[in-house]
């Protein structure tokens, strides 16, 4: 779930969102370099190596903050797709941070980890522990499930899947703002209904995201195939601010044959497609 309520004085919106993790992801390894300065290498071309990656940015603040550590190597074997809303670039910088942590026996507690999180981006926090979590503010507050919650999440099905075009977040912001109030959900959630739905497997009810319609209004590819998708009863969403979507096939009325044919007749062959799992 990813309700936005409105935007803050500081520019940041204030949202509610339900995150996990997933089994399936970019792998990062990390080494301590003595090349006098900070490398990343990745299997896709496509990513930027420069100062404005995440996991650059990452090493930046941690040497900052130990005032003079180590430089650092990355190599980034990457699978989750760029511009799809699926977290995968916040994530790898909350890896980096992870990562060059323990290759220096640690000196950072988890509450700094946080702290740095959150100056890389609004939902890098949730990445730190990477459990089942509420996350508010502009999405650096952090609230994990309890345990009874978190182990009826894990192991659920999970299929990702994404058209062959990006959507820019900024501009997907920019989108919400142009369509207010209208494009807000004003009232504060209620998280303790929503929990009570995933205690009753009620899932379908709490699925939500602000960012479905006016997204879906130059993207028309998405709100066609999820409408179709929906009408056949399969349990899907946009996957924040897209274009990458999911499914819970555990909850949907058809198998994921004729729901995997069905979104290859909407996107084409060219799809991406993983079938996983909650962590």
């Amino acid at each position: 779930m990813l309700s936005v309520h409105g935007r803050r004085t500081d520019g940041f919106h204030e949202l509610t969102s339900l995150m996990v993790a997933l089994k399936f992801g970019d792998t990062l390894t990390v080494r301590v370099t003595d090349s006098g300065k900070d490398i990343l290498v990745c299997s896709n071309p496509d990513v930027p190596a420069s100062s404005d990656n995440l996991v650059l940015k990452a090493a930046e603040i941690f040497r900052a903050r130990l005032k003079g550590a180590a430089c650092f190597e990355f190599n980034l074997e990457k699978r989750i797709p760029m511009g799809a809303g699926f977290g995968g670039g916040s994530g790898n910088a909350v890896a980096a941070l992870a990562g060059m942590n323990q290759l220096l026996e640690s000196p950072l507690k988890k509450e700094i980890l946080y702290e740095l999180a959150a100056e890389l981006g609004s939902d890098c926090s949730f990445f730190v522990e990477a459990a089942p979590a509420w996350t508010y503010g502009r999405g650096e507050r952090v609230e994990l499930l309890n345990a009874e919650l978190c182990e009826q999440l894990r192991g659920m099905p999970v299929v990702l899947l994404k058209p062959n075009f990006d959507v820019n977040t900024a501009w997907a912001y920019k989108c919400l703002v142009a369509n207010a109030p209208e494009s807000y959900q004003p009232d504060p959630v209620d998280v303790a209904r929503l929990e009570e739905s995933i205690k009753t497997e009620a899932l379908d009810t709490i699925l939500y995201n602000s960012f479905e319609v006016p997204v879906g209004k130059k993207y028309i590819a998405l709100p066609t195939l999820l409408s179709q998708l929906r009408a056949a009863g399969v349990v899907c969403m946009m996957s924040g601010s897209g274009s990458g979507c999911f499914i819970l096939p555990e909850y949907s009325d058809i198998g994921l044959l004729k729901i995997k044919e069905m979104v290859m007749n909407a996107w084409g062959e060219t799809v991406f497609w993983v079938e996983t799992s909650i962590c």
